[in-house]
């Protein structure tokens, strides 16, 4: 995206623009910035794409996100790549945070501008499960919402070459907030259903009785994904999160966290449609 981000920062204020990423490298940059077997990969999916003409052809950020976040441990992974591109759901291209604003707006999944993971300093979003209820919402609006939010994330180069955390707050969180294809769905998405690359799933406050709902979620995941999940006691964050994620994490029931959680959301949202107008 060409920007002029000083008058859109004028316009909006500092608070949206924490979600901006100012000093990006074009993607056609980044292509020139890849190594001869990355480069290669990148052009053996175009041509793979080229060949199926009924489907979505993809513009060179896409396939660079697609070689990038191959499943598995390696990365421009043609094979691996191939397989998420075809059966990408080309509508979550279409999302855009007007058509979302109310499910945003719910407070119940969005990223947080500033918090980093200790470990490879990624990027990370937050979810509070227990505002999401299967029976009164779709299970179509909280994957989009998840869709939507990992899609913006990794707009940025380094979230996109690295990949980002996820940390979910489960205070009081019970079964009228669970259901089993909401959650099948849901641990899909992290692991590849869109090009993103989930490094750290941290599961805080989990009710005494989680151990049921993991004996569920458990096979919905590849193994080397379930040593990227911890369940943590809330006093345990600091293990995972680099100095002074107090001032960044949310104030949502977590008492290390400063963060106006409103205002987080609300700016997210306001940044999102300017840039999207």
């Amino acid at each position: 995206m060409t920007a002029n981000w000083d008058a859109i920062e004028k316009e909006l204020g500092p608070g949206p623009m924490r979600f901006a990423g100012k000093k990006e490298r074009t993607v056609q940059e980044q292509l020139a910035a890849l190594t001869k077997d990355e480069r290669r990969c990148v052009d053996e999916l175009r041509s793979k794409m080229k060949e199926k003409k009924d489907m979505i052809q993809f513009d060179d950020e896409m396939l660079l996100r697609f070689a990038r976040c191959s499943p598995g441990t390696q990365k421009f992974n043609t094979k691996a790549s191939w397989k998420v591109m075809k059966k990408f759901d080309a509508r979550y291209l279409t999302l855009r945070a007007k058509d979302l604003e109310q499910q945003l707006l719910s407070e119940t999944l969005f990223p947080v501008p500033g918090l980093q993971t200790k470990e490879g300093g990624h990027d990370v979003f937050y979810m509070r499960p227990s505002r999401y209820f299967p029976k009164t919402t779709s299970t179509q609006a909280i994957i989009d919402n998840l869709a939507y939010c990992m899609s913006t994330m990794v707009e940025k180069e380094k979230a996109c070459t690295e990949g980002i955390g996820f940390v979910a707050n489960m205070d009081n969180w019970h079964m009228s907030n669970f259901s089993i294809s909401y959650c099948l769905q849901f641990m899909k998405m992290l692991q590849g259903r869109i090009p993103v690359r989930v490094r750290l799933f941290l599961i805080v406050n989990p009710p005494s009785w989680f151990d049921t709902i993991w004996s569920i979620m458990k096979p919905m995941l590849a193994s080397d994904f379930r040593k990227k999940v911890h369940m943590i006691p809330e006093d345990k964050l600091g293990e995972f999160f680099a100095e002074g994620y107090e001032a960044y994490m949310p104030n949502d029931d977590i008492q290390a966290g400063k963060a106006s959680m409103k205002d987080m959301v609300q700016d997210f949202v306001a940044y999102r449609k300017r840039i999207e107008a």
